[in-house]
């Protein structure tokens, strides 16, 4: 059952989206299939019970910070964006779903002031290593990077036996009404 919230945050990016960029124009019709779906992910294979703060580095137009924050009001969020529509969109998504549990940082993940984060999550960003290696800055000892790239991006790694992908857990699934293998990747600093 997709929340009222959901399908409003919904609307906001497909209107604000008329005049900036947050999605690819043929993304708009397959928010919830496509970008909704894909953010939950992360709360569906990852170990949240014990966690209180999760940083979202790159947060874009949301995903997955907000479709998380709604499914896990328990948890603080931080959505980091360094630039400035994109966190101003954000923000108002914050005021109009009237979001307790989040906090905007206009800044990028290393220059954030964040630290000790249980969870780091990103979406779409750069490399796994340099996601990873951007992330252990901000994450706890032991804490939990969560990350989502293409499936045959990390059979690539697997085929190169790349010592980071040997120490991740690695979970393939595919979104409804999409071609593409995803992967999500759970690395602990």
């Amino acid at each position: 059952m997709v929340s009222n919230k959901i399908l409003e945050y919904c609307e906001l990016i497909l209107e604000a989206n008329k005049s900036t960029n947050l999605v690819s124009k043929n993304d708009e019709q397959k928010l919830l299939t496509r970008h909704v779906a894909d953010s939950l992910i992360f709360a569906e294979y990852a170990n949240i019970t014990g966690g209180k703060t999760w940083a979202d580095i790159g947060s874009g137009a949301g995903f997955p910070v907000i479709p998380l924050c709604l499914h896990l009001p328990q948890l603080k969020f931080y959505a980091i964006e360094n630039r400035k529509k994109r966190c101003e969109f954000l923000s108002l998504i914050k005021q109009k779903l009237n979001l307790q549990n989040i906090e905007i940082i206009q800044s990028k993940a290393e220059s954030s002031g964040l630290k000790d984060m249980d969870f780091v999550s990103c979406r779409a960003v750069g490399s796994l290593e340099a996601d990873f290696e951007r992330a252990k800055k901000i994450l706890k000892k032991g804490g939990c990077f969560l990350t989502v790239k293409s499936k045959r991006i990390i059979d690539e790694l697997k085929a190169k036996n790349d010592k980071l992908i040997k120490r991740a857990k690695v979970w393939n699934y595919r979104l409804p009404q999409e071609e593409m293998e995803y992967a999500l990747v759970e690395l602990y600093a």
